[in-house]
C-alpha cells in the first residue's frame, strides 16, 4: 500500500512540473522579444536609424536594456568636442508595439542621460 501511494505521490510532482513548465513558457517565452528584434522593428519603422551603429564621423551608437515588458533601445549621435550630440529614445513591448520616449539634446557638459527617460 506504501508503496503505491509514494508512486503516486511521485506521479503526482512530476505531471505538476509539467503542466507548470507548459504554463511558464506559454506564457512568458512566447511574447519574449530579442535586442534584435527591438532594433530591427525600430529600424523598419524609422529609416533613417538603418546606418546605426557605426564609426563614420560623428559616430552613431545603438544603447539597449532589457524591461520585463520589452526593450528600451537609444539610438545616439556622439561628437568629438561634445560626448553627445543628440539621441532618440523608443520602448519596443514584447507585442512589437514603439512607443516613443523622447529626445535628448544634451548641453555642453552633458555626458550621460537615463535611457528610460531620455533625461540627465
Amino acid at each position: 500500500m506504501k508503496k503505491n501511494q509514494y508512486l503516486y505521490i511521485i506521479v503526482l510532482v512530476i505531471v505538476i512540473f509539467i503542466v507548470g513548465s507548459i504554463f511558464y513558457l506559454t506564457k512568458y517565452s512566447k511574447n519574449s522579444l530579442s535586442e534584435s528584434k527591438a532594433i530591427s522593428i525600430l529600424k523598419t519603422a524609422y529609416p533613417e536609424f538603418n546606418s546605426y551603429p557605426n564609426n563614420n564621423l560623428p559616430p552613431q551608437s545603438i544603447k539597449t536594456e532589457q524591461d520585463m515588458n520589452g526593450w528600451y533601445v537609444v539610438f545616439v549621435q556622439e561628437g568629438s568636442g561634445k560626448p553627445i550630440l543628440g539621441a532618440k529614445c523608443f520602448f519596443v513591448d514584447n507585442d512589437e508595439n514603439i512607443r516613443t520616449i523622447g529626445e535628448f539634446n544634451p548641453s555642453i557638459e552633458d555626458i550621460d542621460f537615463s535611457i528610460k527617460t531620455c533625461t540627465k
